[in-house]
């Protein structure tokens, strides 16, 4: 059973009224809905209420009007109290999406007859504004807190016969029949899976999601994990180095690329050079490149 805390602030009886209501309703729909009208008897704490539900809801309905909007600037009263932790809590981490804007009253965009608090602007807001909608906005409402989107996207296919179209054309069909992973021993070189590091130190070796790492296209550039073979005798252990490969192509599991990164161990090595092609699988990448990269360093 699901836990949600309501948020709101005391203006009037009548919207008290409503939003015990409002909870009642939610009590019905199998939801555990914590409410200080419920839950507070005379001699307990406001403050602890507020602290303790907030941190082990599963979600914290916000019902937003123009009253709880200016308590919420102001940092008057229990609502202030309470967005203070709330702001606490999302600036420490923790998922936007715990914390649920329902609007009752008042407007969207700034002003005046604004009821978003600033630090739900631009958040999807359940909107019960209207009487008329609030049996649809409530289902939408349960299915967020339920985890039970209306919609969902189809499973994913395959891709489009050309998106590997260029690479069979370019390669012999023996050589797609024989496509491998480099091995040290025959290629001089050899990956190492992203998988099994991210296993072995979960905590500290970060790499993208299976879903992600699995439908790459051609042009995007990911980060591999490669061991070199060296011909210097004084330096007879491989050469592990990460280096960026774009990807060209798809053809079963296997990926296909082109080595864009220059290998340090060029001066010692032939074995793999910028421009050779790297056969690889999901496992094996370790990050993507994201243009935002650029945006973020610094001008020279």
């Amino acid at each position: 059973m699901p836990t949600v805390l309501l948020s709101y602030a005391w203006e009037s009886d009548d919207h008290k009224a409503w939003v015990r209501d409002f909870a009642h309703r939610l009590v019905l729909n199998g939801v555990d809905a914590r409410l200080d009208q419920w839950h507070i008897a005379p001699g307990q704490s406001l403050t602890q209420f507020m602290e303790s539900e907030i941190q082990t809801c599963d979600n914290v309905l916000v019902i937003c009007t123009q009253a709880y909007a200016q308590k919420s600037l102001a940092r008057q009263g229990g609502v202030g109290y309470e967005q203070q932790i709330i702001t606490g809590h999302i600036a420490s981490g923790v998922a936007r999406e715990k914390f649920i804007p329902v609007i009752r009253d008042g407007e969207f965009s700034p002003g005046p007859s604004c009821a978003i608090p600033p630090q739900f602007a631009g958040v999807y807001t359940i909107d019960m504004r209207s009487d008329d909608s609030s049996d649809k906005k409530f289902e939408e409402l349960l299915r967020a807190i339920f985890k039970q989107p209306e919609f969902r996207p189809p499973p994913r296919g395959k891709p489009p016969a050309f998106v590997t179209e260029s690479l069979i054309a370019a390669e012999h069909d023996d050589e797609l029949e024989n496509l491998r992973l480099a091995s040290l021993d025959l290629d001089g070189w050899q990956l190492h899976s992203g998988v099994a590091q991210h296993h072995r130190w979960p905590d500290s070796f970060e790499i993208p999601n299976e879903r992600e790492r699995r439908s790459m296209k051609s042009g995007d550039i990911v980060k591999l994990m490669f061991e070199i073979a060296v011909n210097d005798p004084e330096e007879a252990a491989p050469s592990h180095e990460r280096m960026w490969v774009t990807v060209e192509g798809q053809a079963g599991p296997y990926f296909v690329g082109t080595l864009n990164s220059y290998p340090a161990c060029s001066h010692v090595t032939d074995a793999l050079l910028t421009g050779d092609r790297v056969v690889f699988l999901p496992e094996h990448i370790i990050d993507v490149w994201d243009d935002s990269r650029l945006e973020s360093q610094p001008s020279q």
